[in-house]
């Protein structure tokens, strides 16, 4: 099969768009006590903070995605990066809680704009198996730019340099941000006569619900596994530094290493498995049996830092599978033509929401016994929740 260059490219591109908006928590967390004491407040304030950042996306993604189909997509991705620096600036400088918070809500917005815009650019540029593979890799950003953050944090880690991390942060968006002007297309508009024939989004609730009924059960599909991978990526270093006795340097680099590792896999081999035709059920059903034994493996106290993280590895995987079946269904469920933002921002409303409770719930866990039921709760409603639908279809489909 012929490479398709300029797919990678913007894959590439978009990809580094959505690790660079995820990083800023990977930087953060880290750093939890520090900046705690930094700013005279718990260690629960921070926790807040890192909750806060997903509060833009909870609240505006369908709205967003509904405003970027009319706006433009191109522009509203490489938007995205401005946010980020704003907000990173503004954390970095930040001498009180709510000044911190602030900053984490502006760079919530980018990380809205980012999980809107970048697979509906997708959808509007690539085609067939090229675009199921992409969407299939995307879907890894969220705990693989958590990890690229663990990497920027951990040079900085030994003298508590939080505000330096971020700094380097902001240069990672401002490169970032070059790439999109350089490498990113603008998305291709539909027929001008299927855009105006087609039913605008109204707030009438059963019609809506009706008409995204598919889109609605991908959204809980996708965001369970999310929750869980966020709430596990945010406690697994501490976790790990107590209970399996390593530095939280240590354990920092070895969850960032695993998590790069075993999500680009699943992401990866996940798409060649679809592009081949296997049903994306049997495939999602697969990487959730083996997602509820890696937790399981994960959180039962061994006192082995490699069996933890060979746990840590299979559970990525089994994430960055899931996430790959979800996300390449995403083409199949779009209620019209010119509905790719849209589609995009109202699975992300439920990402985001999970992703909002999922630090507090996470952190207020006792110990591995709710970690596990937590998994496998939800994973078990993903599995019967995930649409099943038809992964490449024509532009023109509706998903039934």
């Amino acid at each position: 099969m012929p490479v398709n260059r300029d797919a990678i490219v913007v894959t590439l591109t978009l990809y580094a768009f959505a690790l660079m908006t995820m990083a800023t928590i990977g930087v953060i967390v880290p750093f939890v006590p520090t900046i705690a004491a930094s700013l005279h407040v718990g260690d629960g304030a921070i926790g807040l903070g890192i909750a806060l950042f997903s509060l833009p996306p909870a609240l505006l993604a369908t709205i967003g995605g509904a405003a970027m189909d009319r706006i433009g997509i191109r522009g509203a991705v490489i938007a995205a990066a401005g946010a980020s620096m704003v907000g990173d600036l503004i954390v970095r400088t930040a001498n009180s809680i709510w000044m911190f918070d602030a900053g984490l809500v502006i760079d919530g917005f980018g990380l809205a704009t980012i999980a809107i815009g970048a697979p509906a650019l997708l959808i509007a540029t690539l085609r067939d198996a090229t675009r199921t593979r992409a969407m299939a890799f995307l879907s890894t950003f969220a705990p693989t730019g958590f990890a690229l953050g663990l990497l920027i944090a951990i040079p900085f880690t030994g003298h508590s340099a939080w505000r330096a991390a971020m700094l380097a942060h902001v240069g990672l968006a401002l490169l970032v941000c070059v790439a999109g002007i350089l490498m990113l297309p603008a998305a291709r508009r539909d027929d001008p006569s299927v855009s105006e024939s087609r039913p605008r989004v109204r707030l009438v609730p059963l019609p809506l619900v009706r008409r995204y009924w598919s889109v609605f059960r991908l959204g809980l599909a996708i965001a369970l596994p999310n929750g869980i991978a966020y709430g596990t990526s945010i406690v697994a270093p501490s976790y790990l530094a107590r209970i399996d006795g390593v530095s939280l340097a240590s354990s920092a680099g070895a969850v960032a290493g695993a998590k790069i590792a075993a999500l680009l896999l699943g992401g990866l081999v996940t798409g060649q498995i679809l592009a081949g035709r296997l049903h994306p059920w049997l495939v999602f059903v697969a990487m959730a049996v083996i997602g509820v034994l890696a937790q399981a493996l994960f959180f039962l106290p061994s006192g082995s830092l490699a069996i933890a993280i060979l746990a840590l590895v299979l559970w990525l995987f089994a994430f960055g599978g899931l996430s790959g079946v979800a996300m390449s269904l995403l083409p199949g469920v779009m209620p019209g033509p010119d509905s790719k933002a849209v589609t995009t921002g109202v699975v992300n409303q439920f990402i985001s929401v999970v992703s909002f409770a999922a630090p507090s719930t996470y952190l207020a866990m006792p110990g591995w016994g709710g970690f596990l039921l937590l998994a496998a709760a939800g994973l078990m409603i993903s599995v019967l929740s995930l649409p099943r639908v038809r992964i490449d279809v024509p532009d023109h489909a509706v998903a039934a």
